[in-house]
């Protein structure tokens, strides 16, 4: 962490701090040590058998610049800007904290519940909070998210925000359309970190129309299922029962509704599933329930419920079957 305080209970950035000086931790309230050299930045640490909440696993020396870089150009257009304030009531320290909105910089896997309690204690607070994630990967245009980029997503506005960890550049990666579990389709641009809140504050909500897969994507995705040689894959299983050709599958499944951006189980499986049940004479809603993925966010909490009824009236309406 790069403040701490000192005996006289005054928040010191480690890079004022003097080694002559003692210092401690505002959540655990354990003395910690000053970490200064040439290579990295100054930086407070536990010692190596004493952890608080927040610093259990540490923070990456990437981590700290990033954070002090972000405060340094944040502080050049905002006066409230505040680098790691301790806030008692919720025994947090946020990396950030400018105005109204909170910056969380995350840069190493954490669980999603873990990154939804912090959330949900800022936010308790009456802070809007922003998780800022590395840029991810780019592979054939399609922009490649790990689980922790997903939990990073403002589902309603269907936007990820990201930090170039070289340059600590910040870029918003919107208009997200789901393709498979982790690839997915979306714009990219730079934001200046002097509007970064004001961008955030008159954020409108994107309009987002039904898209279709590809017949080539459709087709790819068939032939993987059909590779894992596997009479119980969901998919083949599924073609079996329904009697469905490929054709037939192009044409009735692939649709990448706007609630795509919460599912995880691939939009053709899970209009397959519709349509068996359809065959079947069964409730969608139940049988979706037990076989669809979501995707689980850091600010949001998915209605399971609400999100399949949903889905199941969009697609039988726009087949109008």
């Amino acid at each position: 962490m790069l403040t701490a305080y000192n005996e006289q209970l005054e928040q010191v950035f480690a890079q004022h701090a003097s080694k002559q000086e003692q210092y401690f931790c505002p959540i655990c309230k354990a003395a910690v040590i000053l970490k200064q050299g040439t290579t990295k930045n100054a930086h407070f640490a536990h010692q190596s058998n004493l952890h608080s909440a927040r610093q259990m696993k540490g923070e990456s020396e990437q981590h700290h610049r990033c954070k002090s870089h972000l405060y340094l150009q944040l502080k050049e257009s905002h006066a409230d800007v505040k680098l790691e304030p301790y806030l008692k009531a919720i025994n947090q320290i946020p990396d950030l904290i400018v105005g109204r909105w909170a910056l969380e910089i995350q840069l190493s896997m954490i669980s999603c519940k873990r990154m939804r309690q912090r959330t949900v204690g800022l936010t308790q607070l009456g802070y809007y909070v922003l998780w800022l994630t590395a840029l991810p990967k780019i592979k054939q245009g399609r922009f490649i998210l790990t689980q922790l980029h997903q939990q990073a997503i403002l589902p309603e506005s269907y936007s990820l925000f990201c930090i170039n960890t070289e340059t600590d550049s910040i870029y918003r990666i919107s208009q997200l359309v789901p393709l498979t579990a982790t690839q997915f389709y979306g714009e990219m641009t730079a934001i200046p970190v002097a509007q970064l809140c004001h961008y955030l504050s008159h954020q409108t909500p994107e309009e987002m129309i039904v898209r279709k897969l590809s017949t080539a994507t459709i087709l790819s995705y068939i032939r993987q299922c059909r590779q894992k040689n596997n009479v119980r894959e969901p998919t083949i299983s599924l073609l079996y029962q329904l009697q469905l050709t490929d054709e037939q599958v192009i044409k009735l499944t692939g649709f990448l509704f706007p609630e795509q951006i919460y599912i995880r189980t691939h939009p053709v499986l899970w209009q397959l599933w519709i349509l068996k049940s359809i065959q079947s004479q069964v409730p969608s809603h139940a049988l979706l329930a037990k076989n669809i993925k979501l995707r689980q966010f850091a600010v949001k909490e998915v209605n399971a419920s609400k999100l399949i009824n949903t889905i199941v009236a969009r697609y039988i309406k726009f087949l109008n079957l």
